[in-house]
């Protein structure tokens, strides 16, 4: 059943994409953790949509009291992009969504911080709002903090807007951002790409402060491929921009 079908007319709908990959420990928790920040969200109505991306086995089937739940499968693992781009595209059919939440499966962001997402949007401090995480050493490892300053700092520079964690997949779409903004990646820079053709585009970036967690889950970042692909995601962009096509 789709969203617009049993939203509470009194309230926003917000759709909550989680791409997962060989990561359905946490899931059961995090949806529970979700039902509870709905009871709690004063104006806002939750639809989840899971999007298996090829984990095998599959991700199993979930089902919480309260709490409105679909799942997709990609039969091949495509990458977080594409999974991310089929949950806009999700959401999208459903004209009473005026807001996209996506967050990761491993419970590395807390759910409990959703309704500062939803307040900064609905306070106008962006239509795409990232969060962000203390660069500490103790928690987050001294690779992850260098990867993250620079490709930071660089996409800060490339659209003039201070982005403080462009790493970050816990993050809250606009409906109208998501209906103009067209990414192209299928894995982790479409992330990064969304954030450059949005500042290029004149879309107002925000920011909600959240824990920075790392926890046993297994991550599917490569650091010397990932870092090759950033790069030739700049040239791609700068050249698209050059050429008057962003």
């Amino acid at each position: 059943m789709k969203s617009s079908e049993c939203t509470d007319k009194n309230r926003l709908a917000c759709g909550i994409l989680i791409p997962a990959y060989n990561s359905p420990q946490h899931l059961q928790e995090l949806l529970e953790r979700v039902n509870e920040v709905q009871n709690e969200a004063t104006g806002w109505q939750f639809s989840i949509l899971i999007v298996d991306d090829g984990s095998q086995p599959p991700v199993p089937q979930y089902a919480v009291e309260g709490l409105e739940i679909t799942q997709v499968r990609h039969e091949q693992n495509e990458g977080k992009g594409a999974a991310l781009r089929r949950g806009f595209a999700y959401f999208l059919e459903t004209k009473e969504v005026q807001a996209v939440l996506t967050i990761d499966a491993d419970l590395q962001h807390p759910p409990e911080h959703i309704p500062e997402f939803l307040r900064a949007f609905e306070r106008g401090e962006g239509d795409l709002i990232i969060g962000f995480r203390k660069r500490d050493p103790k928690v987050m490892p001294l690779h992850r903090i260098l990867s993250n300053f620079l490709t930071s700092r660089i996409i800060s520079g490339m659209m003039g807007q201070k982005i403080n964690d462009s790493q970050c997949g816990f993050r809250l779409y606009s409906r109208k951002v998501l209906e103009n903004v067209i990414p192209r990646e299928n894995r982790f820079h479409l992330e990064s790409e969304f954030v450059i053709r949005s500042g290029w585009q004149g879309f107002k970036i925000g920011g909600v402060a959240i824990p920075t967690i790392y926890n046993d889950a297994p991550s599917a970042i490569r650091h010397i491929p990932d870092t090759l692909n950033f790069i030739t995601l700049i040239f791609k962009l700068s050249l698209e921009r050059i050429k008057g096509h962003v």
